[in-house]
Order: structure tokens, then C-alpha cells, then sequence
């Protein structure tokens, strides 16, 4: 992802994070004080819950603020792990919150009374449910936006306050119906609430900051994108870890151990285009190629007709109506298959087009009489083998003679060198 891109998420993360603390706040107030003259500790309950989501959401922007500073010889990866740290924060205090509430809810169990206030009580908890609702809403979409942990955290959150909210005007009411009983049993069932959202909210923390692989689905997504550029012969070792907003990965990739570093270098940015294509919260991904030691490796060779091992090789290489691919493992034919070339089939471009149909089904090694400057590119930039075929043979003499390493390299035929001896 771009500095300036990173930029705006965490900017984005940190509003976020600010305007969550302040409707926080205002509701923590009106409950707290409502509480307070009312008795009531459902609603006192909830009025700390609501005063753990700002310690939260104020941690939570302590974090993202921290994490916009940039990376030094200290910290080269950056600060997002600044808000993770602010994450397992958030859930400490819930946790301890939500005990706090658990313990004067089952006091007021054993010595229950009718409250005061409870028409306002009951106005209080219904616009809290309903305000919670709305700043749920809008954490989770920032929280999407930005892929903040912690804010998404707080989204779920924010949902836990709807049902706590309500669970304190269903208990006030019973309160009021003559239940003295309610009131208290809701606010018990909030502090049980609070713990368990203190406690899952802990453990993401924990699994981000050991480094744990949330998301196998990364894993095998970037080895499918890897695999899908041309030149890549297996791709192994994926690691993914998460740091704050953003991820960090590294695998190791397969080529031809003859192919030139330069090329090599192409293929690694080409893999790290398509991976932050797919992956948009991508910081860095770091790319270890190496030499493939590939047990099976694929040969093409055209042929004039399909009749096995036994079939003829063509002379011709756009022009021939079969190509047969034969798998080679433990220096021995394990699988072939023949397949019509559509190269054939075309007035213009037939070896381009072949080339790229023998790229398509995997080529390593391709035999034919002659090819063209352009399908021979074509085929050395997808590092694929070439070798002469010196006379019309049968498939199972030229396997023979290239395991032998009777063949030579085939160069590209220069088509204007032919055309300007032909005129002369």
C-alpha cells in the first residue's frame, strides 16, 4: 500500500475512533447521572459499560495515532502494532468491567428494591439502545474501510450495548411491574456480557501480536495468484502476519534453474503486483527466489497424428494440426496427452498463437524443426526449453535422443536474414 494511501486509512481510523468517543461519552453521562438518582444498577451497569467503551475508544485512537508515526532504525516496521496493543487494553478493562458489574448485580439480587425515576430510566435505556445501534453501524463501516481491528472490535461492541440497553429497560420495567427481582437479574446478565466481549476481544489481541495467521484464506489466495504468472514453477513457505491495519508477507518462489536473474526479478514484481492487487491492505511482501527442482517436467513436441508414443513428429511448428505433451518423472514417460493446436487454424500469427497455447498447458521443453523469432521469445520468457528436432522421427526416437542429450538448442529462424538472401 502507498505512504500516502496508509496515510489516509489511519487518519480515517483515528475520526473514526474520535467521534465513537464522544457519543460514548455523552451516553455514559446521561446514564451514569440517570443511575445514580434512580438506583437503578441495571442502568449503573450499563452506564460503566459505557464508560469501559471510552477508555476503549480512547485507547483505540491512542493507538492509531501512534501508528501514523513513521518507521525509524528502531521500529523499521512501523508502529501498527500500536493499536493492537491498544486493543488488548480495550479488553482488559472490559473484562474487569464487566466483573465489577457481575459482583454489585448479584448484592442487589440478594437485597433487591424498587427504583426511582423509572419513566426516565426507561426513556434512557430505550435512546441508548437505539443510539448504540447507530454508532455500531457507523464503527463497522469505518472499520471495514479502514480494516481497522480495533474498530471492527468496537463495532461488535457497540452491538453488545444494544442488547445490554435493552436488557435495562426490560428489567425496569419488571421493576416497575412490582418484579424487584428484574432490575438486578439484567444487570447480572449485562456483567456476563461484558466478560465474555473482554475475553474474545484479549485473545484476537494476543493471537495478532504472537504473530498467529488469522486468515489461512490469504495463504492459499496469494499462492494461486503467484502460481498464475507466467515462469513460476511452484511457489512454498507462505507466511502471513498482521500488524495493525496492515499485513506483512513472505514466500518463496520456484523457477527454472536456468533462467537469468534479470528475469527472475521480473517475475518477482510481477508476483508482488498481482498479490497487492488481490490483498489491498498489503505494507510488504518479501520474495525469496530459487532454482526449481521440479520431479516432473512437461515436453511438447508437434506431431502429424495422434497414435501414441508412436505418433510422427510434424516439421512445421505453427502450422502443425497436434502437439503431444508427455510428462517425464524419474526420467521415464508417466502421462501424455495430445491436443489440437488452434495455432493451425489461423492465416496470421500461427507461432505466437502456438507459443502461447504450449505457455497455457505448462511447457517445459519444447522439440520442432524451426520457430520464428516471436514465438521464440515468447516461449524464453515463460522459461521454456528449446531444442532442435534434425529430422522427421517417431515421438518415442526423439524422447530417446533428448534424454541422451543428443539435441541441440534451437535459435530462432531470422525471417528478414531469409527474405533478403532470397532476393538477392
Amino acid at each position: 500500500m502507498e505512504p500516502k494511501q496508509k496515510d489516509h486509512v489511519l487518519k480515517r481510523g483515528a475520526a473514526g475512533a474520535k467521534v465513537s468517543t464522544c457519543v460514548t461519552v455523552f451516553l455514559t453521562v446521561v446514564k451514569g447521572t440517570v443511575g445514580v438518582f434512580s438506583g437503578s444498577v441495571a442502568l449503573l451497569a450499563d452506564a460503566l459499560h459505557s464508560l469501559a467503551d471510552v477508555f476503549a475508544s480512547l485507547a483505540v485512537w491512542l493507538g492509531l495515532r501512534i501508528s501514523q508515526r513513521s518507521p525509524s532504525d528502531r521500529f523499521p516496521y512501523g508502529f501498527y502494532r500500536a493499536e493492537t496493543l491498544a486493543f488488548l487494553g480495550v479488553s482488559v478493562v472490559v473484562a474487569v468491567s464487566g466483573a465489577q458489574i457481575l459482583l454489585e448485580s448479584v448484592r442487589r439480587v440478594m437485597s433487591p428494591f424498587m427504583i426511582g425515576f423509572r419513566e426516565a430510566t426507561l426513556c434512557v435505556a430505550a435512546v441508548s439502545a437505539l443510539v448504540s445501534f447507530l454508532l455500531a453501524r457507523y464503527r463497522s463501516k469505518v472499520g471495514k474501510e479502514t480494516n481497522s481491528q480495533a474498530l471492527q472490535g468496537e463495532a461488535r461492541h457497540s452491538m453488545i450495548d444494544v442488547g445490554s440497553s435493552a436488557l435495562v429497560f426490560v428489567g425496569v420495567l419488571g421493576n416497575q411491574l412490582g418484579f424487584a427481582w428484574a432490575e438486578p437479574i439484567a444487570g447480572f446478565t449485562i456483567g456476563l456480557l461484558v466478560i465474555g466481549l473482554g475475553v474474545v476481544m484479549g485473545k484476537d489481541a494476543v493471537l495478532v501480536l504472537l504473530d498467529a495467521c488469522l486468515k489461512p484464506e490469504l495463504v492459499s489466495r496469494m499462492r494461486t495468484t503467484a502460481m498464475e504468472v507466467n515462469g513460476v514453477k511452484g511457489v512454498h513457505d507462505i507466511k502471513v502476519r498482521r500488524s495493525g491495519q496492515f499485513i506483512f508477507a513472505e514466500m518463496h518462489v520456484e523457477v527454472d534453474p536456468a533462467m537469468h536473474v534479470d528475469k527472475a526479478h521480473e517475475i518477482s514484481g510481477a508476483i508482488e503486483e498481482k498479490v497487492r492487487e488481490s490483498i489491498r491492505n498489503l505494507d510488504s511482501i518479501t520474495l525469496h527466489t530459487e532454482p526449481s527442482e521440479k520431479g516432473v517436467y512437461r515436453i511438447a513436441l508437434p506431431v502429424i497424428e495422434d497414435r501414441g508414443l508412436d505418433s510422427r513428429a510434424c516439421e512445421h511448428f505453427g502450422g502443425s494440426p497436434y502437439f503431444m505433451f508427455i510428462d517425464i518423472e524419474a526420467g521415464s514417460p508417466s502421462r501424455w496427452f495430445v491436443a489440437e493446436n488452434p495455432g493451425a487454424k489461423i492465416e496470421k500469427k500461427r507461432g505466437i498463437e502456438t507459443a502461447h497455447f504450449l505457455v497455457q498447458h505448462k511447457a517445459d521443453v519444447l522439440v520442432t524443426k524451426e520457430i520464428g523469432e516471436g514465438p521464440y521469445h515468447v516461449l524464453r520468457d515463460s522459461s521454456v526449453q528449446i531444442f532442435a528436432l534434425d529430422q522427421e522421427s517417431e515421438v518415442g526416437n526423439v524422447l530417446d535422443a533428448l534424454s541422451s542429450k543428443k539435441l541441440r538448442t534451437l535459435a530462432p529462424v531470422d525471417r528478414s536474414s531469409q527474405l533478403t538472401a532470397a532476393v538477392s
